[in-house]
C-alpha cells in the first residue's frame, strides 16, 4: 500500500489543478480578471517597384525619407545592409525572386519585389560589336537569356547564340532570319564516253586427202578451237581418217569471217572487227529545300539481288535484297551573309551495269556504274560551281604471234592476232543553287503532259500516232516542262520589268520572262549563263 499510494496521490494533485485552472478563467478568455490576447494577421501588402540586382553584384537604393528597419524575405537570396538612414546596399547572391519590407514608422510599411538574375550589359555590347546589323534583345530571366529581334542571316544568328551561351547556360532563343530562307538547287551531271575497239585474228586448220602427209590446226586466241581425232570405231592398223568435230567443225559467234577449200580440206576462221561506241549521260535533278534542312531526291528503282542465308537444317535459303540506282541529289545548304550560299551537296548518278554481273544460285545481278560527287562549296546565289570533272583516256594494245610464222611477211598475219581498244570518258558535275519564293497557283508554268491531247481514230489506226494533235500548242514554240518555285527577282519582274506575260500559244504563262521564244533560243539551267539569265 506504501508503494502505490505516491502515485496515486500526483494523480489527484494534477486532477484538482485542472479543475481550479477551468473555475478561474472564464469564457470570455480572460484569466483572473485580466484584459483579453487578441491576433491579428495582415499582408505586407503588393510590391510598389520592382528592384533588380545582377548575381555577385550589389546595388545602392536611395529612399526619399529615412527608414526604420529593411528586411528580406529569403536571405539566401539577397542581403540588405544600411549605409545611411536614407540609403541601403542590396546585394545580390543566388538567382531567384524574393521580398525586401521597408519600416518607415511602427505603422507604414512599403513591399518592394527584389529580382536577382544575369547582367546583360556585357552581352549587349558584345552583340553590338560582333554582330552589328542585327536587331537583337537580350532580357534575364534568372540564369536563362531570353533572345529576341530579328539578324540579316543564319551565320549571324548562329554568331548571337553563341554569344549568348558564354554568359548562361540557358538560351531561349527567338531570334528570327530576316530574308529568303528557301534554296532550288540546279544540278547538272554530264558525261561523254567514247569506245573504240580493232581487232584481226586468225585461226584455221588443214588436212585431207590431199595432204596426206601433214595436217596443221592454228587455235591462236580461241577464236574458232578445231577438236581433231579418229572417228569411232576405226581399225588404227590403217590410215587415221582426219576427222574435225563430230559433223564437221561448228562454228561458234566468235568468228566474224570463215572461208574454205574443200578439196584441199582447208578452213580459215577469220575475227576482225572495227567498232564505235558512245555513251552520253545527262542528267538534272532539281530539288528546293529550306536553309539548313537535308533534301533527298532519287529518280530511279530498285533490283533485286540473291542474298544465300545458312537456314535451320543445315540447308541454304535466298533471301532477296534490293539495290537503289538512277539520279539521286541530296544537299543541305546554309544561307550566308551578302547573298552567299554554303552547300554540302552530294550528286550521284548510277546504273546498272550486266557486263560485270555475277550469277548467284541461278539468278543473275548486274553490277553498277556510279558516278558520285561529295563535297562542300560556297558561292553567290544563281551562280555555278564545277564540282566535280573528269577527263580519263584509256589505250589498250594486244598482240599475239606464233613464233617465227608470225613474223613472215604478209603470211605472218595469218599466224598472230592484234587487238587494239581506246576508251575516253569526259565528265561534269555543275552546281547553281538560287533563292527562291513560292508562287500562286495562276503563275505555276506547264507541267510535262499536261497538253497531251489523246489521238482519234484516223491519228491512232491510218497515220500510227499515239498522241493526238492539240490545236492550242504551237509547235515553234518551247515552254520549260517542270514547275520551279522563281527567284525573287524574277517574281517582281525585276529582270526584264515586264510583268507576267502569258505568251503566245495559248499556253501557260511563263514567269516573269516575257513572250516565248523559239527552241532555238532555248538555253537553261547550269549549262546555260549563270544566274538565272537563261532564255525561254
Amino acid at each position: 500500500m506504501n508503494a502505490m499510494s505516491n502515485p496515486l496521490r500526483k494523480m489527484a494533485a494534477l486532477v484538482a489543478a485542472a479543475v481550479l485552472s477551468a473555475a478561474v478563467i472564464g469564457q470570455d478568455g480572460t484569466a483572473g480578471g485580466s484584459s483579453p490576447l487578441k491576433l491579428t494577421v495582415s499582408d505586407v501588402g503588393s510590391a510598389e517597384q520592382v528592384v533588380r540586382v545582377p548575381a555577385n553584384k550589389s546595388v545602392m537604393v536611395d529612399f526619399s525619407q529615412p527608414v526604420r528597419e529593411v528586411r528580406v524575405a529569403k536571405a539566401d537570396i539577397a542581403e540588405v545592409a544600411a549605409v545611411t538612414p536614407k540609403q541601403i546596399l542590396v546585394t545580390g547572391r543566388s538567382f531567384g525572386t524574393t521580398q525586401m519590407i521597408v519600416w518607415l514608422n511602427e505603422t507604414d510599411q512599403r513591399v518592394f519585389d527584389l529580382v536577382v538574375d544575369l547582367d546583360l550589359d556585357r552581352l549587349v555590347a558584345s552583340l553590338r560589336t560582333t554582330v552589328p546589323r542585327a536587331n537583337v534583345r537580350a532580357h534575364a530571366v534568372m540564369d536563362s537569356v531570353v533572345l529576341t529581334g530579328t539578324v540579316p542571316d543564319a551565320d549571324s544568328a548562329q554568331r548571337v547564340l553563341e554569344l549568348a551561351g558564354l554568359y548562361a547556360r540557358n538560351i531561349v532563343n527567338h531570334v528570327k532570319v530576316a530574308g529568303v530562307q528557301q534554296v532550288l538547287l540546279r544540278c547538272t551531271v554530264a558525261e561523254v564516253n567514247r569506245r573504240a575497239v580493232r581487232q584481226l585474228g586468225f585461226n584455221g586448220w588443214i588436212a585431207g586427202d590431199n595432204v596426206r602427209d601433214m595436217f596443221g590446226v592454228s587455235n591462236l586466241n580461241g577464236i574458232n578451237p578445231s577438236n581433231i581425232g579418229a572417228a569411232e570405231g576405226v581399225n588404227v592398223r590403217g590410215r587415221i581418217p582426219f576427222l574435225v568435230g563430230e559433223n564437221g567443225i561448228p562454228i561458234t559467234r566468235t568468228p566474224s569471217l570463215s572461208f574454205g577449200f574443200p578439196r584441199v580440206q582447208m578452213q580459215v576462221f577469220v575475227q576482225a572487227l572495227r567498232e564505235n561506241g558512245l555513251l552520253r549521260v545527262l542528267a538534272e535533278p532539281n530539288l528546293v529545300t529550306i536553309n539548313g534542312s537535308e533534301a533527298n531526291f532519287l529518280a530511279g528503282g530498285e533490283f533485286p539481288i540473291p542474298v544465300p542465308q545458312s537456314g535451320g537444317s543445315g540447308g541454304t535459303t535466298i533471301t532477296i535484297d534490293y539495290r537503289e540506282f538512277g539520279v539521286r541529289l541530296r544537299f543541305t545548304p546554309a544561307i550566308l551573309g551578302d547573298g552567299i550560299i554554303r552547300l554540302q551537296v552530294a550528286p550521284e548518278v548510277s546504273e546498272p551495269d550486266f557486263s560485270s554481273a555475277v550469277t548467284i544460285g541461278g539468278f543473275v545481278v548486274p553490277g553498277l556504274v556510279n558516278r558520285r560527287v561529295e563535297t562542300v562549296v560556297e558561292l553567290g546565289d544563281g551562280q555555278t560551281f564545277a564540282i566535280g570533272g573528269l577527263l580519263s583516256e584509256r589505250v589498250r594494245g594486244t598482240s599475239r604471234k606464233i613464233p617465227a610464222l608470225g613474223d613472215v611477211p604478209i603470211l605472218g598475219a595469218l599466224f598472230s592476232s592484234v587487238e587494239y581498244q581506246s576508251d575516253e570518258t569526259e565528265l561534269v558535275v555543275l552546281v547553281t543553287p538560287e533563292l527562291v519564293e513560292p508562287v500562286s497557283p495562276n503563275q505555276i508554268t506547264s507541267i510535262p503532259g499536261s497538253q497531251m491531247v489523246a489521238p482519234n481514230d484516223y491519228e491512232l489506226f491510218v497515220e500510227g500516232k499515239l498522241e493526238g494533235h492539240n490545236p492550242d500548242v504551237n509547235p515553234m514554240i518551247q515552254r520549260p516542262s517542270s514547275g520551279w518555285p522563281v527567284r525573287a527577282a524574277e517574281l517582281h519582274g525585276a529582270k526584264d520589268n515586264q510583268p507576267l506575260d502569258s505568251g503566245h500559244g495559248g499556253g501557260p504563262a511563263a514567269i516573269g520572262r516575257g513572250p516565248a521564244k523559239p527552241i532555238a533560243a532555248r538555253l537553261y539551267g547550269p549549262v546555260g549563263p549563270a544566274g538565272g539569265d537563261e532564255t525561254w
